[in-house]
């Protein structure tokens, strides 16, 4: 297996190829898969038994069940939440008080608290509600779309609890860290943490975003707002007409409320409940960092259902019908769970290979070891920029950039930052991205326009935080 460790890094680099030639991840994901079990079985028989095998192993691992299971509910629950009419409600209530476009926008900023559970739901909810109000007031819509894209993923991947992104960026670091031997100490949630700080695209890209609602260097073409609705393209299967849909419920503003605070009161209280035994320190925030962060926010996220579920229930919203959305929501993230899936038996098959001893031997020591963070970034923020998936370039490069991490000394949460946030910059930025197309979509913007408008924006912090991964890598 030794003389084969060279192979081991030609699946994921041919599934990279293609996707970017492509834009088609999940086909890319399935012939990477395939060409390496090939590699590892040489039969087509043997080949194809292996990559079932090899996705048969990884659905069945108790961490990666969990994540699937959250992230599937977690996509129900926000079918629930739109469905209940609370959104409506909070933008009837907006619209009586908001009068200048700053109002608007401090709106939609003031809004995150009960929108950032997830980066698609944050530009629905928020979209929904000042999209109306941004029109009274004359905001471009380019603008708009700007603004709600730009504090939906780059805010919630900062968030580290009751997110969507907590359960994939512990899933995918885990992997990473499989293949680098768990040679190194804390787990995946805990270097998560440490690698917040150093998300530098993230940080930068919100604080440019808030200073353009005083400052703006690139106006929108459309300024007097007579852009025309485009239907946008690569939409990554989501459905983007659903904030249009008839509330089942009477619009209140606490069927938006109420399971927004009880998921994240029930989140908080699971992950000490599960970390405190875990820990030698008594503090909560030893219990948090030391927490099962899968286990903890799937069963806050159930117990937010069931109690969301009576609370709706009480107001005349059908069971057999609440049943049938939290399926429908679920099944909206299905290519996400199908990318989930391969990319992770991937991983399984690259390492099988011998990826980790390709990666030590041949590219560990040829390169310096500050060049690591700002290469993994910018690669992160190519391939997600020409694939328009952040979690499935993730997915992809994570298990090889930790252990050229360890390979080359560099701290693990730098690298780990580097991939996180390079992916969200092809998320806001990467014209094929799905958040660029709901955010484009929900405010009824041209697409086109919007991504003219946003790009300085977004490219100028990209390149301040390749200046800052390079700093960071020089100085470590």
């Amino acid at each position: 297996m030794e003389n084969m460790t060279w192979l081991s890094i030609i699946p994921p680099l041919l599934t990279i190829a293609i996707a970017i030639w492509s834009k088609k991840i999940i086909p890319s994901l399935l012939i990477g898969l395939l060409v390496g079990s090939y590699l590892l079985n040489p039969t087509v028989a043997g080949g194809v038994e292996t990559a079932v095998d090899q996705i048969v192993k990884t659905l069945t691992d108790k961490e990666n069940l969990q994540v699937i299971l959250f992230l599937y509910l977690f996509s129900g629950l926000i079918a629930l939440i739109k469905n209940s009419g609370g959104i409506k409600a909070f933008s009837h209530v907006a619209e009586k008080y908001i009068k200048s476009k700053k109002g608007v926008f401090v709106t939609l900023w003031a809004l995150l608290p009960v929108t950032f559970i997830d980066c698609g739901f944050r530009v629905v909810g928020a979209g929904s509600i000042t999209r109306s109000l941004a029109e009274k007031n004359k905001i471009a819509r380019e603008r708009l779309a700007f603004m709600l894209n730009n504090t939906a993923s780059p805010v919630v991947e900062l968030i580290p609890i009751a997110t969507t992104f907590v359960g994939f960026n512990v899933a995918i670091i885990s992997q990473g860290l499989k293949a680098a031997g768990n040679q190194q100490s804390g787990s995946a949630y805990s270097i998560w943490l440490k690698a917040i700080p150093f998300e530098y695209f993230s940080i930068v890209v919100i604080l440019i975003t808030f200073l353009s609602i005083f400052f703006q260097f690139n106006k929108p073409e459309n300024v007097q707002n007579k852009s025309q609705t485009k239907k946008a393209n690569g939409r990554m299967d989501m459905k983007m007409d659903m904030e249009e849909a008839e509330p089942v419920l009477k619009p209140r503003v606490l069927n938006l409320v109420f399971p927004m605070v009880s998921v994240i009161v029930l989140s908080l209280f699971f992950f000490w409940f599960f970390g405190k035994n875990q820990s030698a320190n008594t503090s909560i925030i030893s219990a948090i960092t030391n927490t099962q962060p899968n286990k903890a926010m799937l069963v806050a996220l159930l117990i937010t259902i069931l109690i969301s579920s009576v609370f709706y229930f009480f107001q005349k919203y059908n069971l057999k019908k609440m049943t049938a959305d939290i399926i429908s929501g679920g099944n909206e993230i299905m290519t996400t769970l199908a990318i989930l899936a391969i990319a992770w038996s991937l991983a399984g098959v690259s390492q099988q290979l011998g990826l980790s001893n390709f990666i030590q031997q041949q590219v560990g020591n040829s390169l310096p070891d500050w060049s690591v963070p700002v290469l993994l970034f910018l690669l992160s923020s190519a391939v997600t920029y020409f694939i328009g998936s952040g979690w499935g370039a993730a997915s992809l490069i994570m298990p090889f950039a930790i252990p050229l991490a360890v390979s080359v000394g560099v701290a693990i949460p730098l690298c780990v930052a580097a991939v996180l946030t390079g992916g969200t910059f092809g998320d806001v930025t990467s014209p094929v991205a799905g958040m660029t197309n709901m955010s484009s979509n929900i405010a009824h913007a041209d697409h086109s326009k919007y991504i003219k408008y946003a790009n300085p924006y977004n490219f100028i912090a990209a390149g301040i935080a390749t200046v800052l991964f390079l700093v960071t890598g020089l100085f470590q």
